[in-house]
């Protein structure tokens, strides 16, 4: 028997679980991509006040980062769903995924619980940017399909 190009991996509709997946990661990882190195650099040569850059990226690094939590939420919750639990702590993805939630919380605590200076805030930042970069080039956890026969 012939197979049907309506069977081919590559026409069919994308779960809601990927979509799900990819929707969140845009928004938390292109928010911080595109506001560090797109939004305050363009605001520092529009010649501004450094003092004012410096407090509008202050401001908006706060609801940034809970962005990038509500996107690390969504993710977890989604790769919970596909592949279990354990997957948050034996998939690489899922290790990132904590990562990132463990750079988020400790970027709250830094800023609001312990108040140190902004280069410890600053590196939490980092750490969130580049485990987002590095989920970008992982695979969209797919449920597996069982084929009717």
């Amino acid at each position: 028997m012939s197979k049907s190009s309506t069977s081919d991996r590559r026409l069919r509709a994308p779960s809601l679980e990927g979509i799900l997946w990819q929707l969140a990661q845009v928004f938390w990882v292109g928010g911080l991509w595109v506001f560090h190195v797109g939004l305050v650099p363009a605001l520092k040569v529009s010649g501004l006040a450094p003092l004012l850059v410096q407090d509008v990226a202050a401001q908006i690094d706060r609801w940034l980062i809970g962005v990038a939590l509500l996107g690390l939420l969504t993710q977890l919750a989604v790769l919970a769903r596909v592949d279990g639990l354990a997957a948050w702590w034996q998939q690489f993805r899922g290790q990132m995924l904590l990562l990132g939630f463990a750079a988020c919380v400790s970027y709250y605590t830094l800023r609001y619980g312990i108040s140190v200076g902004e280069r410890w805030q600053m590196f939490c930042f980092l750490v969130l940017g580049f485990s987002g970069i590095v989920l970008v080039a992982q695979p969209v956890p797919v449920r597996a399909r069982h084929t009717r026969r």
